[in-house]
């Protein structure tokens, strides 16, 4: 009998277009259903009717058990419900109605919530995954319009089970209407799931989009520091190397007012597991104008003063997060604080940025939905930089 596995779930929003992917029991026919969503005063899902009349309908050749299955020809900033169908010889399934919302326009102020590690800390969870369940409810309170996931969201990459266990068991709910972004952490390092599971650009392990007004870039640190000679890189990293060629091209490019760059390996955190020689990037990041760097690996929440050239710069520096947020690992912090620390702390956590053209705010929120920490990058029409 055919059954739905896992899903559905939503990939790489565009202004004009969604990517809907889900998993079946068996190989299956793939269509993707939009319908239209009515405002009324009060309804089906928010103050929408239950939406009925169907604008379009995509479908793929062939069968499979991962559909993947774009839509497009919709508008910016705007929700609208889905319905998959997939069917063989054993039956059929459908699922839905589901809200999504398309990509913003630029001068749109959207929100987006960071977190990681649901399956890095799965070997010090006691609370049989009620961490990782409250972390996702907390997410879904915030209704964010797109989240990052800063990779280790699986214990092993390499294990089928485990992506259901940690990442799309909790996360049903959400990944239904919230599209998702990951890098890889050294949990998923050197598994084929992580490519089989979701629709980023190619190569898959570093891509780039823009959301809104911000640039948002995703690198694989676990390529710039091989197992074999982790926590040190293989060698000096620089042009020639074909990730290091991607961000350069890629942020030279990047006509966004804010940019962002997410992943794994810590450059900066005061506890154990940072990884030094990704400092290395650093030059590249202050030389194109980033503004925002979200790490995770060290289970923790930490969050740096404004940085460049190695020195705290209130005027044109860096922010780097440490968004370890499904796990509290104390003992994996320095008794004491480095330099370039300002606010850190153990406690399973997510990150909720609201951007604007003008602004980035930054909230860290507990698994309670108690904010504990907060920051504001403020960038004029000169694009100086004010931190409050």
């Amino acid at each position: 009998m055919l059954c739905l596995i896992k899903g559905p779930y939503l990939q790489w929003p565009t202004m004009n277009s969604m990517t809907v992917m889900w998993e079946t029991s068996e190989p299956s026919s793939s269509r993707v259903e939009v319908l239209a969503a009515e405002r009324i005063h009060s309804g089906y899902h928010g103050n929408y009717k239950k939406p009925e009349h169907v604008l379009s309908t995509f479908e793929n050749d062939g069968d499979s058990t991962i559909h993947q299955v774009t839509v497009g020809n919709l508008e910016p900033g705007t929700i609208y419900f889905y319905k998959i169908h997939s069917a063989n010889a054993h039956g059929s399934i459908e699922y839905g109605p589901y809200p999504m919302k398309t990509a913003v326009r630029r001068g749109e102020p959207f929100s987006f919530t960071v977190t990681s590690e649901t399956g890095g800390f799965s070997s010090f969870d006691t609370s049989d995954g009620q961490i990782n369940i409250g972390i996702f409810n907390q997410m879904h309170r915030y209704r964010p319009d797109l989240a990052l996931f800063i990779g280790d969201i699986v214990h092993d990459g390499n294990q089928y089970e485990d992506w259901e266990t940690y990442f799309f068991g909790p996360g049903q709910l959400f990944l239904t209407s919230t599209p998702s972004y990951s890098c890889l952490g050294n949990h998923e390092d050197g598994g084929s799931w992580y490519y089989d599971f979701f629709a980023f650009s190619p190569p898959k392990n570093y891509y780039s989009f823009d959301y809104g007004d911000v640039h948002f870039t995703c690198l694989d640190s676990t390529d710039f520091i091989p197992k074999e000679s982790y926590p040190h890189s293989a060698g000096p990293m620089g042009p020639g190397q074909a990730q290091i060629d991607f961000l350069i091209r890629d942020l030279e490019s990047a006509s966004a007012r804010w940019k962002i760059v997410y992943f794994h390996y810590p450059p900066y955190v005061s506890g154990g597991y940072q990884v030094e020689d990704l400092r290395q990037l650093c030059p590249i990041f202050e030389q194109y104008g980033v503004d925002l760097v979200f790490n995770s690996h060290t289970i923790v929440y930490e969050r740096s003063h404004p940085l460049r050239d190695g020195k705290v710069d209130y005027q044109e520096g860096i922010v780097y997060i440490v968004a370890g947020g499904a796990g509290a690992m104390p003992e994996w912090l320095l008794p004491k604080r480095e330099w370039h620390t300002a606010q850190s702390v153990a406690v399973p956590h997510l990150v909720q940025v609201v951007a604007t053209t003008d602004h980035l705010k930054i909230n860290a929120i507990d698994a309670e939905g108690r904010l504990f920490d907060s920051m504001m990058i403020r960038k004029g029409p000169d694009d100086i930089k004010a931190f409050y």
